[in-house]
This record gives structure tokens, sequence and C-alpha cells, in this order.
């Protein structure tokens, strides 16, 4: 029987999620409200079952859609964005394309976590309350995150714990955008997850604490700080990582996790065992109760007792909706039991979710919601459908816990596909040893805590805990081992996630027709077990479109005109990054791809993969998922922050680079990778010519070294000129006018000339002597929005604007491609979401 709760906590999820994905505006949601109780006494009259039950979800699914509407809308225009919009249109573009920017705003903020430390920067979460505008504070409200500068920060940062009220001048700042084809709006993820804006703070000297938080948020941070410091003398003298995985499964303090164990972890499936979540409830109030009944505690009193410490636990940690989402599950529960109402877990389940969508309309968009109720609902199914396997204890917990994990992964296959681009097999084995090393990671952890006084116990207990996090950690190199247990994947479409479900829906709801044990089988349980022979055949021929990340429509996506060649310039800010594809003989979708260069931050990545979370994606939205080959132009972090990620997710043939730097660590670490995988790194210098396709292309710089570079230097980028029929193209990585003084002479005059300013549009580059002797037509920036360096710059723009060449740059237009036929040339530019196609001065192809 389907429990009373489910369908109407299903519908009010599924609308809450439909109102904050459509962009309806809420209000206009609301027509529909009070014709359903009309509806409803219609059905009832009728004594239609169905009907009845039809409205009841289209009621619930309404009002869903309304609150996630609501909630949307409130999320993205929030009272700072528009007051400082409105005050300094400083986060709107300008003529030029680019934010204009605005001075330190003082500023009163509530801190809603504990300063968090990495990488030599201190940030702080915070809900604004005031900002001070001509000498008025302003009440305000909006999310935020801060980073604080300086070297006193992390000597201060204790006092910024969450639920006190800081003052502070702070810049704001957009988050980062990348327009970019299959690439996700990271501003409007961000406000959705509640950060309306990023800001800075110069000096940790700047940041006063203005207010106290309350009684209870003063406990919480103090019981923080106590875990920390008793983790930090029981267990970090056995290893720092084990410290680090000790705090996060406690507290849920991740900041002291390095980014490649966290990689890790994700590759192996069991990044959710350090996450805190159901798992690490039901252990903490299993415990509760156990040690309530030793003193004799049962019943009602025991309910109570468990559900206000949970409560109070809830308070304490820092791991935020997942802690909130478990803890409302239990407590459901636990209320049920105090007034002695026999809960059916289905039952506890839907109405938290309920609960939650109403509190909370924009959880239902996180992956942590999915995955905890998707993994709760595969178990409970799972249990459901009886035991498995034999009779002996052993091998039946062994076959239940392998059964249990795999529904979990085949329910959740789409969700991980979508939310992390990875489907992963490992986790099937590896979560037999995770969940219940983290169980006494957990349990070890808190007798740390609460035994700190009794040196013997206390040291005991952080051993066992190191051991038990050290176990995690190394057992998730079963993905080093065996590689291919792991895979990157776009994400499905809508369609394929559609038909993986109905599929599973459909097999679940003919299992109970399929009798193998039956001697004889009628004509239609016959025709019943082939259709579900069909559906199996269905969603299989679904899942390996998920894990094999194959477009079942690349035929009709590739075909085209085989004599083409596209030029792609993703927007990956201030960085660099292209991929250039000629058609072959037979033409797509057997096309040759080089990728040069692979984007990145001139001031290093710090933690955001740009390969994974920008390169990858864009390329897979074109339909690429192999390159021919990686050109690094040089080894500067803004042309080679995605390559490692690259090499080792699009598997290319060679790495290419031009004048080696051994003492250049990123650019060795990423070459490295490289020959780790077999991948042979080759040079390309001055003179080199190959053909790639149908095009020609000649290397134009650097000339063969004859002294070793200590440090990479522009002037040594790698300069291709690809011709392709009439039409030439100049990729200049970012030489400066010297060098380019030197290659004029020796350019192609096609009748079409393409040129990749150099170095972003610095004033250094893109000289008047390039421009008079090439003079091209169309002139591709890559540059980021707002960037410090004013790029491009305003005289480079001035030159290319004289010469009649028509700008496209990557901050103003997103994504730029350049299609041609060697004859003609189409320019087509990503604009919100959009493409729009331009005339550069040169006859356009159809798109």
């Amino acid at each position: 029987m389907v429990p009373a709760a489910l369908l109407p906590a299903l519908a009010l999820i599924a609308g809450a999620a439909g109102g904050i994905a459509f962009p309806i505006a809420w209000r206009l949601l609301l027509w529909p409200l009070p014709l359903l109780p009309a509806g409803a006494a219609l059905a009832w009259r009728a004594r239609s079952p169905r009907l009845t039950t039809l409205v009841i979800v289209i009621g619930f699914a309404s009002a869903g859609a309304v609150l996630g509407a609501h909630a949307r809308e409130a999320a993205i225009d929030t009272p700072l964005r528009l007051l400082l919009d409105r005050e300094f249109g400083g986060f709107r573009i300008d003529a030029l394309g680019v934010p204009a920017g605005h001075g330190p705003v003082q500023t009163r903020a509530l801190l809603t976590e504990d300063a968090s430390r990495a990488d030599d920067v201190t940030t702080l979460r915070a809900q604004v309350r005031e900002v001070r505008l001509h000498d008025e504070w302003i009440p305000v409200d909006g999310g935020v995150v801060l980073s604080v500068g300086g070297l006193i920060a992390p000597a201060r940062a204790d006092g910024w714990r969450r639920g006190r009220i800081i003052d502070a001048p702070v810049t704001f700042r957009r988050p980062a955008r990348y327009l970019d084809d299959g690439v996700a709006d990271f501003e409007r993820q961000a406000a959705l997850q509640g950060v309306t804006l990023l800001g800075s703070i110069k000096s940790g000297l700047l940041v006063d604490v203005a207010q106290h938080g309350t009684i209870v948020s003063e406990w919480a941070a103090g019981v923080r700080e106590r875990v920390r410091r008793t983790v930090t003398r029981r267990v970090a003298p056995h290893s720092a990582l084990s410290a680090a995985i000790v705090a996060a499964v406690l507290i849920g303090d991740r900041s002291g996790l390095p980014d490649e164990i966290r990689t890790r972890l994700q590759a192996a499936g069991t990044y959710h065992v350090i996450a805190i979540s159901g798992g690490n409830i039901a252990i903490l109030a299993a415990v509760i109760l156990v040690a309530l009944a030793i003193t004799g505690t049962a019943g009602r009193p025991a309910a109570l007792i468990t559900l206000l410490l949970l409560i109070g636990y809830a308070q304490v940690v820092t791991a935020g909706p997942s802690v909130w989402r478990a803890t409302l599950v239990a407590l459901v529960y636990l209320i049920a039991r105090l007034f002695d109402h026999r809960t059916g877990p289905w039952q506890a389940i839907a109405v938290a979710g309920a609960l939650l969508a109403c509190v909370q309309p924009l959880d239902v968009r996180d992956a942590g919601f999915i995955l905890t109720f998707g993994a709760t609902g595969a178990l409970l199914e799972l249990m459901r459908r009886g035991p498995l396997g034999p009779r002996s204890r052993v091998i039946a917990w062994l076959v239940a816990s392998i059964a249990a994990s795999a529904a979990v992964e085949i329910v959740l296959l789409p969700v991980m596909a979508i939310t992390f681009s990875r489907v992963t097999a490992a986790g099937l084995l590896l979560n037999l040893a995770a969940v219940p090393l983290m169980a006494v990671v957990q349990i070890a952890g808190m007798a740390v805590a609460c035994m700190d006084s009794i040196d013997v116990l206390a040291g005991l207990s952080g051993w066992i805990a190191h051991l038990a996090a050290a176990a995690i950690v190394e057992s998730a190199r079963l993905v080093e081992v065996a590689p291919w247990l792991t895979r990157r994947v776009p994400a499905p479409s809508a369609a394929i996630v559609l038909a993986y479900y109905a599929g599973l829906a459909a097999i679940l709801g003919t299992t109970k027709i399929t009798k193998i044990d039956q001697p004889r089988r009628s004509r239609r349980s016959r025709r019943e077990t082939w259709l579900f022979v069909s559906f199996v055949s269905s969603w299989l021929t679904t899942a390996t479109v998920i894990v094999t990340g194959t477009n079942p429509f690349a035929s009709l996506t590739t075909a085209g005109d085989p004599n083409r060649l596209r030029l792609i310039v993703f927007d990956v800010g201030q960085g660099d990054a292209m991929v250039l594809e000629v058609a072959g003989r037979k033409g797509p979708p057997y096309d040759a791809t080089l990728m040069i260069d692979t984007g990145g931050s001139p001031f290093g990545n710090g933690g955001f993969d740009i390969g994974v979370r920008i390169v990858e994606p864009a390329l897979w939205a074109r339909g690429i998922r192999t390159l021919q080959t990686v050109l690094l132009t040089h080894g500067d972090p803004d042309h080679i922050g995605g390559a490692a990620a690259l090499v080792h997710d699009f598997d290319p043939r060679a790495v290419w680079q031009g004048v080696p730097v051994r003492r250049a660590a990123a650019l060795q670490e990423v070459l490295a990778h490289a020959r780790d995988r077999d991948v042979p790194v080759e040079e390309r210098h001055q003179g080199d010519e190959f053909a790639l396709g149908r095009a020609r292309i000649r290397v134009l710089n650097p000339p063969p070294p004859d002294w070793e570079r200590q440090r990479v230097r522009n002037d040594d980028s790698v300069v291709l000129e690809v011709v392709y029929g009439d039409v030439a193209i100049l990729l200049t990585g970012d030489i400066s006018a010297e060098v380019e003084r030197d290659i004029a002479p020796r350019l192609a005059q096609a009748k079409t000339r393409i040129l990749k300013v150099a170095h972003h549009g610095s004033r250094s580059s893109t000289s008047q002597e390039l421009l008079d002797a090439w003079r091209p037509q169309i002139a591709v920036i890559s540059c980021g929005r707002g960037n410090p360096f004013g790029h491009p710059a305003p005289e480079v723009v001035d030159r290319l604007t004289a010469i009649g060449a028509s700008i496209y740059r990557t901050d103003r237009d997103g994504e730029i491609t350049v299609d041609t036929n060697g004859e003609t040339v189409l320019v087509t530019t990503y604009i919100g979401g959009r493409t729009r196609s331009r005339s550069a001065g040169v006859s356009l192809a159809k798109p």
C-alpha cells in the first residue's frame, strides 16, 4: 500500500523543482489554486478515488511551484544586489562589455559558518544585514562569500565564528560566469545556493566583531572549537589527513581536506561517508539510545532525550542542509514515537521531504537532497521486497550489503552523471568497507571528544580513529589501480534521464508477475514476460548511453559539409582555451581535433579545476569526446590550468609544448601526468609544418632554444598559422610586439585573415607593424570580465578598429565560433544562452 503522504510529498517536491527551473513569475502560478477546492469537492461527490487523487496531486504540485518560483526570485534579486546595482551600477555591463567597479562598502554581516582557511586565504560565509552608504546604515539582505587577505587573518580567524556579526569594508563583485554552450551558469547556481555576491577584505585588521552570537550559537561554536582542539591533539600526531577526516565526520568541517583527496574519494564513490548525512545521524541516534538503554531509559523518555540531543548536534555541526535533512527525518520518526504512532519509514521520509520543500524550497534542487532521499528510497524498496540470498547470516549480510549498494548506485546513476559528470562502479565494493569504517571514525571520534581528559582512553580512541580514517582514504586508491572503474561523462539529456527512470519504474512494476519457478505459464503471463524483457532491454540501453557518455543522435548532429574547419574560442575568463576541428577525408564525425591551451587563472586555480568545470563540458556540448592533440603554447597558469583533466579524460594521442622549462613546476606536473598515461610529449618549433585534416599548419615561433630557460616566457609561446583554402588563422599565444615583427613577413596573404589577438589584448602586443603587414578582417580576444589588467587595452581596440577589423571578445560575446569552408566564414557568438551571427567584413556561410 502506498503511504498516504508519499504522492502529495512527491507532487510538492516536483512542483518546487519546476518552479525553480522555469523562469515563471510566482504570482502567475497562483491563479489555479482557488479552483482546486472546487475540483476536490466534485471529485469527492463523484466518489472517484482516482480523480480525487489527481486533484490532490495537482494541488500540491501547484503549491510547490509557487513556493519554488518565489524562492528563486528572492534568491536571485536580493535587496543587497538591487541596492548596489542602483547605487553604483556596479554589476551592470558597461559599453565595453565589462562590469564597472566600486570602492569598499562598510558592511555588517551575520556569519553563517566559522571562518575557514585554505591556500593562505581566509574565507567567510555571511548574510549581509546592513551597508553604510552616504553616512547612513541601510538594512539589506543577501548571502555573500568574503575573502580576507593579509598575514594577520589566520591569527584572528578563531574569533570569526558562526552567529557573530562582523563589521568590515567590503569590495563586492559578481560571481564568475562562463558563457559557453554546455557550461552551467555559476552565478545563478551560487544565488540559488544563497550566495548573491562575492567580496574581498584587504586585511584581517579591518574585520571587527560588532556583536557576539546568541547563547546557543556561542555554545555551539565553543563545542566545535573544543572538538577541533581535541582532534588536533589526539589524532593529528598520527596523521594530519586523518585528523581532517575525523573533523569532517564529527562536525562537518572539511576545510582541512586537500583537493586531491576530495577528488580521489569522489572518483571512488565514497566521498559521501565524510559528509555528515543520514548515516551519521542514525549512528549518533543509535549510540544515544544504547546509552540510555544501559541506564534503564526507554520508550517515550528515550525518544524525547534523543530528539533533543539530535537538535543540539544539528546546531553544532557546520555541514548545513544535509544535516538538517537527515535530522528532520529522525525527528519525524521520534516525534511519532512520542505520540505512540507507528510511523512507517516511507511515511517519515515523505513527511520530512515535504516539510523541507515548504521551509527551504531551494533545497530540492540541491544534489544532496536528491542523493539523500534517492538512496534512502532505494534501500527501503529493497527491504520491502524481502530478504535476499541464503540463510547463512554472514553470507546473507554480504549479499544484502552488495544488493543495497547496487540499488543505490542504480537509482542514483543519472543524478551522479548530471551533478558530478562522473559514473563509478568502484563504490559498489568500496562502500562495503567505507560505511563501517565511517562508523568507526565517528564513534572513536566522539570518544576522543568526550574523554579527552582520560589520556589512555583518548589516546587509544584517537589511534583507532586514525586507522579507520586512513583505511577510508587508502581504499579509494582502487580507482588508481583499476581506473576503468570510474569515468567522466557528459550530463545525459532530459530525454535519456526520463527514459531511464521510466524503464526502471516499469521493471519494478512488472517484477511481481515474473515467477521463474512457475511450472506452467498462461499466454498472458508469457506476454507479460516478453514485456518485462523489453523494459529491461530499453533500460539497459539508456544506462549504457549514460555510462559510456555516447550521444545516440551523434550521426544527426555531425552531418554536414565535409569541407569545413571550425575554431572554437571558449570563454574561460582571463585565460586561453580553444579547439581547432578540421574535417577529414570522410567528413564529420571523423574530425581531427587540436586543443590549443586549456584555460586557467593567472593567479592559480585555487581549487577550481577549469578543465573539469568549464572546458570539458564545453567540448562535450560540441560533440567532442576525444582529442587528437593538446598543444600548450607556454607554461603560464592561465593557459595550462585545465590540461591535466583533459589529458586524463580525453585521451589525446600527443601533448605538444614549445620551449621546455624544467623549473616550471605546474607545467612539468602536467607533462608528467601525460607520460604516466603513455601520452607522448613532443616539442614544436619554428619551421615545423604538418597537416591537420585538410588544413596546413605552420609553426612560426619559437625557434629552437639555444639556452636553457629558467622560467616561462611569453615570447616563447608557440605560434601557429592555419591555412584552409583561402582562409588563414593566426594563433599567437602571449607573444609581444617583438615576436610579431619577426613573424609578420612570413605570414600567408590569404583572402580572409583571422587574428587571435595575443596576450588577451595587452598593450604590449597586437602592434601596428603586424596589423599593417597582415590587416586581419576578424580579431578574436580572449579575456575575463572585469579583469584587473584592463585587457583588452583601449589602444589595442583602437588599432584594430582603425584597420576595419570586426572585433569579438569572450568577455562580451562569450564563446566564439569561427566556421569556414575555405572560401566563406561564419562567426557565431554565445550571448545570454543564445547564439547570434555577425558579418565580419567577409561573406557568411549558412550555419
